[in-house]
């Protein structure tokens, strides 16, 4: 019996068993024989090209803080640096987010979820936060209140503590050096491969299909005098080559607001 039809009885045999379809039965069968290396670096960086290059896909972006102090105290009054400090945050984001409470702009600060469309081969998405939305085109990113007209003082300058953006998380897969399997999971009804990736300094958990990468993930620990800061950033992609010419790139988008 050759090789090829030696592979194809396995993944026969994996799908009466498991019930898979075949593209699901193959990659799983591949997956028990390859538990990571070279080989699943190279198909990481392969489907994070083929991502690079899709025309459109919808996308979500999450980003989530928790904040563990170190030694917990009663709670007292903020002082009057403090009370100035949280008057200039109230400040600001009655501009954004005008009539929200205190509850609700602390959610949004520690728990941003975005939803939107990107265009990983023009370069540029839009995604909305509810409240507060970013566009990034031609290597700019915007920032400002959902469905405000695109106005300069929009533009974001570049910080070094900028989290990555979501063009910038898939970039990163072009420098995966080594990959390890981590099993199968569901990712929005497509079974996918779940791999943890070393991308130069970053480790990031990644799922990949037969195609693209579906989700990317990342995380931050850092802990100081003060506690422990724990950051989540989670980028994930759908509905690869929706239709995006009705699209509005002149202001910034409210697909949530």
């Amino acid at each position: 019996m050759t090789r090829d039809r030696a592979r194809k009885k396995a993944i026969r045999a994996r799908m009466a068993a498991t019930g898979e379809p075949y593209s699901a039965a193959a990659r799983g069968l591949g997956a028990a024989r390859s538990p990571g290396g070279a080989e699943t670096a190279h198909e990481v960086i392969v489907r994070a090209e083929r991502t690079l290059a899709a025309p459109s896909a919808r996308a979500e972006f999450r980003i989530d803080t928790d904040v563990v102090p170190a030694h917990p105290r009663e709670r007292r009054g903020p002082g009057p640096i403090g009370k100035l400090a949280r008057r200039a945050v109230s400040a600001a984001w009655d501009r954004v987010a005008p009539g929200w409470d205190a509850a609700r702009v602390r959610d949004a600060l520690v728990h941003q979820h975005g939803e939107g469309f990107i265009e990983p081969a023009a370069g540029r998405y839009l995604i909305d936060y509810g409240g507060y939305a970013e566009l990034c085109a031609d290597g700019k990113r915007f920032g400002g209140l959902s469905g405000e007209p695109l106005q300069p003082r929009h533009a974001q300058r570049r910080a070094r503590e900028q989290p990555a953006g979501p063009l910038e998380f898939l970039g990163m897969l072009r420098e995966v050096t080594d990959a390890r399997q981590a099993g199968d999971e569901m990712v929005r009804g497509t079974m996918c491969r779940k791999v943890a990736v070393q991308a130069g300094s970053a480790g990031l958990m990644v799922w990949v299909d037969d195609e693209h990468i579906r989700r990317v993930q990342s995380e931050e620990h850092t802990t100081g005098a003060s506690g422990t800061v724990s950051r989540r950033w989670v980028l994930e992609l759908w509905d690869f080559g929706v239709p995006v010419g009705s699209l509005d790139w002149s202001r910034l988008p409210s697909f949530r607001s």
